[in-house]
């Protein structure tokens, strides 16, 4: 009889994707790297070219949400890779409301990621990170790997370095206290959605979550933010993180302070969900990396702390786009990109979670290399969805919704 193992809250917020916003990324500029930097591409998370086991390529998703390293099931399935041991195992407490049932590798695997050796633990979660990310993700690693470091994450430029705390406050960074909980940063955060309503309490530093700011659930209800009378738009997903669905409803926030910075005119997410890591009583909620991308990064894992400085286009405005759905690129599998998340009101009528989309504007979105570009372009378009093998045509309008 197979062993089974519960994983507690190891996955913390995991990709927790219901509030990723529609704008382009930031492009990094092709420069030469400053020494001992780590280079990754970050496009709403951030992407590191890997060898596990030394030899086996792999693109890991970095996300301060979580420990140690997980493996995405199909990649482990076309790898090559036979684990000696395996269990079955259950994960509670991610960002959507389901428990996950996944497949646990008892063995300890060593990474390299350029000029970093590293070496996971002896719990490697098999989870199916592509259908939260799309067929760009292998896996991902945490913040146990970073655990005795001061790092800078230079979104911008698309690199990491380690660099010594001491220097920061000379360079311009502002210091900000945090908690640290075995692998889990919580940073003092207050949200203002309006005149009158206001959420102020600490916040999960979430790396693998690309949206700006979510409130949790409990916390929402207690600060009173259903009053909140502004435009809101519901959403929901079957793809909110691990843990799979989702509900929420976004809004724009008058303000959002952190690190004694304030940002006006902030997208916010506000979670519906009953169960999960949203809803949680013990934290307000998370903050990612559509907030920190306004600043240079630096986490001092050890002490710990938070290094901000505001960054170029730091006061620029936080734009909302889309066109009431969301989708992830599964042309590994499929032909197109499948509908995972649904913009109530927005979203075309009789379109479904799981529709597969295959064209856009007429053209055949697998094998396109700039598909993703394709689906980001503001206006009205077209598009072919398929579900069981009947076609059938849509409109939207892609354009800001806060």
């Amino acid at each position: 009889m197979r062993r089974r193992e519960t994983l507690g809250l190891l996955a913390a917020a995991l990709l927790l994707l219901a509030g990723c916003t529609g704008r382009q990324a930031a492009v990094a500029t092709p420069e030469p790297l400053p020494a001992g930097a780590v280079p990754f591409v970050y496009d709403r998370h951030l992407y590191f070219d890997a060898l596990v086991c030394d030899t086996i390529p792999a693109r890991l998703v970095f996300d301060t949400g979580a420990t140690g390293l997980y493996l995405d099931s199909l990649w482990l399935a076309n790898s090559g890779y036979k684990p000696r041991q395996m269990v079955s195992g259950v994960m509670r407490g991610g960002a959507g409301t389901d428990i996950t049932h996944m497949r646990i590798i008892l063995e300890s695997l060593p990474l390299r990621i350029d000029s970093m050796r590293l070496q996971s633990g002896e719990v490697v979660p098999e989870i199916d990170l592509k259908g939260i990310l799309g067929r760009r993700a292998d896996g991902i690693f945490g913040q146990q790997f970073f655990d005795s470091l001061c790092v800078e994450f230079n979104l911008r430029k698309g690199h990491l370095r380690a660099v010594k705390a001491d220097t920061l406050q000379t360079a311009g960074f502002t210091r900000c206290e945090v908690e640290k909980e075995e692998y889990r940063i919580f940073v003092p955060v207050r949200v203002n959605p309006e005149k009158g309503l206001a959420v102020e309490g600490r916040f999960l530093l979430d790396m693998g979550y690309p949206g700006t700011v979510t409130v949790g659930s409990s916390v929402a209800r207690r600060a009173g933010l259903e009053r909140f009378s502004g435009k809101k738009a519901p959403y929901s997903s079957v793809s909110a993180g691990i843990g799979g669905r989702g509900r929420s409803w976004l809004c724009r926030a008058d303000s959002v302070a952190v690190g004694g910075y304030t940002l006006a005119a902030v997208p916010v997410e506000v979670s519906e969900n009953e169960a999960g890591l949203l809803a949680d009583r013990d934290f307000a909620g998370l903050i990612g990396n559509g907030l920190l991308e306004r600043f240079d990064v630096v986490i001092d894992f050890a002490s710990p702390a938070l290094y901000l400085r505001p960054a170029a286009g730091f006061r620029s405005p936080f734009p909302y786009e889309t066109g009431g759905i969301k989708l992830i690129d599964r042309t590994d599998i499929c032909e197109g990109w499948i509908v995972t998340g649904l913009y109530e009101g927005i979203a075309p009528e009789g379109l479904q979670p799981g529709d597969v989309v295959v064209t856009w504007d007429g053209t055949r979105l697998k094998g396109h290399a700039s598909a993703d570009s394709l689906l980001r372009l503001r206006g009205r378009h077209a598009f072919t969805a398929v579900r069981g093998g009947a076609a059938a045509e849509y409109e939207i309008e892609v354009e800001e919704i806060l």
